[in-house]
């Protein structure tokens, strides 16, 4: 039986120092029919040779596209757009996957009933970090592969990494708001998981690098950042309802904050966001706080 293509997908922003983990992981993976997309998103550190000599050596089709700073979601979005696999393989710049990693997941993949697979979008393995080779976070329940989606969700912990199905991807795609340049994955992983089961493993894929300084998820406070988090804090509060999200805590965050987001972004979203009647009277009554909060907030970022 041919192996099906397997597109592994890298989005890159200033890893000049650190992409060699990427490059030396994929050409290490033991599963033969490869190719890995890279999206630089605007780098400035002189990463570009790097990738373009990696190409070069790479024993497999390697295609680098370019564009403007916009985001990791901006640059996820065009990658899958350029993905040829069957399925999608999401590796960060500054990670790396094992070895056995895309032969186990393809392996789990047929492991699922044929009569099945149109209802799963993905299969996850396990994370671990530069510091041991176990798993992180608890083992996944007993029997989570024959719960309900929702229940199945509710009950994973830990760094997680999947094997997409391309054909379902396709359909899905991070929003690219105005101003913006951090999207969290819940945005579409939350609606594919409402749609689509995943097929869960204790197996261990990839390996992540923590303690390494500022990243996506630990951002500096700034203009951009506050921006960011607004936009993160309003979609908690439009699904707080349908997804359990912390939308009441969201909502005095996106309150006080909002007005020191940057002017694009204010341009082309408004103060209230749509929600429970709960959520929207408080953010009426935050109103006059967050302009009292406004002159403060303001002297601090100018500081920065």
């Amino acid at each position: 039986m041919e192996q099906p293509l397997v597109s592994i997908f890298t989005c890159v922003y200033n890893r000049k120092d650190k992409i060699h983990r990427v490059f030396e992981s994929v050409s290490e993976i033991t599963y033969g029919n490869i190719e890995h997309i890279i999206v630089d998103d605007g780098s400035t550190d002189g990463v570009l040779p790097l990738l373009e000599a990696y190409r070069e050596k790479a024993s497999y089709p390697v295609f680098i596209f370019h564009k403007e700073n916009g985001g990791k979601h901006t640059a996820t979005n065009m990658a899958w757009d350029n993905c040829h696999g069957e399925f999608i393989i999401q590796l960060d710049s500054d990670d790396m996957l094992l070895p056995h990693s895309v032969e186990h997941l393809v392996e789990l993949w047929a492991s699922i009933p044929e009569e099945k697979r149109e209802e799963y979008w993905c299969v996850q393995g396990r994370c671990c970090t530069q510091f041991s080779d176990e798993m992180i976070g608890p083992p996944n329940p007993e029997g989570i592969n024959e719960m309900e989606s929702s229940v199945a969700t509710r009950k994973t912990e830990g760094e997680r990494v999947g094997l997409m199905k391309a054909s379902v991807l396709k359909n899905f795609r991070y929003p690219e708001p105005l101003g913006v340049k951090f999207v969290k994955e819940a945005v579409v992983w939350n609606p594919l998981n409402e749609k689509y089961k995943t097929w869960y493993t204790d197996e261990v894929i990839l390996r992540y690098f923590v303690n390494e300084g500022e990243s996506l998820s630990r951002q500096g406070l700034s203009r951009q950042s506050l921006t960011n988090k607004v936009y993160s804090c309003a979609y908690q509060i439009s699904v707080m309802d349908k997804y359990e999200t912390k939308g009441l805590k969201a909502v005095l965050a996106y309150s006080l904050l909002y007005l020191h987001a940057n002017s694009t972004f204010r341009k082309h979203s408004k103060y209230l966001v749509k929600s429970s009647r709960k959520a929207e009277l408080l953010q009426l009554l935050l109103i006059l706080p967050s302009l009292l909060a406004y002159v403060p907030i303001e002297l601090f970022l100018l500081r920065k």
